[in-house]
């Protein structure tokens, strides 16, 4: 499925999918860590970048597993580079992209900016 909205809106929009069957995947595991990211992405074609959400998981010594930490955004420079992101931080979409752009754009014309959403539910593939 694929569908095209304002990345101000695609949080939103995502929130209401049901997601269930795309599976996530692992971008980076350490010995105390993991980032986990969703299966779906979003393509922004104006800045040439591919977003996910993930969640970064630390070591629980305890229980011998990683435990879900705290929610991020990835920032991609290519959809098939899982491994090799470009940055990542603890907050939603938009403020990301705004800090990672270092100011080039303001927050109101990078929440307008037209993007792209992909989900490969797994029998689609």
């Amino acid at each position: 499925m694929t569908f095209e909205c304002r990345l101000g809106d695609v949080e939103e929009k995502m929130a209401e999918t049901d997601t269930f069957d795309v599976p996530d995947d692992i971008a980076e595991t350490d010995d105390n860590y993991q980032l986990v990211i969703s299966g779906w992405y979003v393509k922004i074609p104006s800045l040439n970048l591919y977003l996910r959400a993930g969640v970064m998981c630390l070591w629980d010594e305890d229980e011998k597993v990683y435990m879900p930490d705290f929610d991020v955004t990835v920032i991609y420079g290519d959809e098939n580079e899982l491994s090799s992101y470009l940055y990542y931080e603890q907050d939603g979409f938009v403020v990301t992209v705004n800090n990672w752009l270092h100011g080039q754009l303001d927050y109101e014309e990078i929440s307008q900016l037209m993007c792209e959403v992909v989900v490969e539910r797994e029998n689609e593939h």
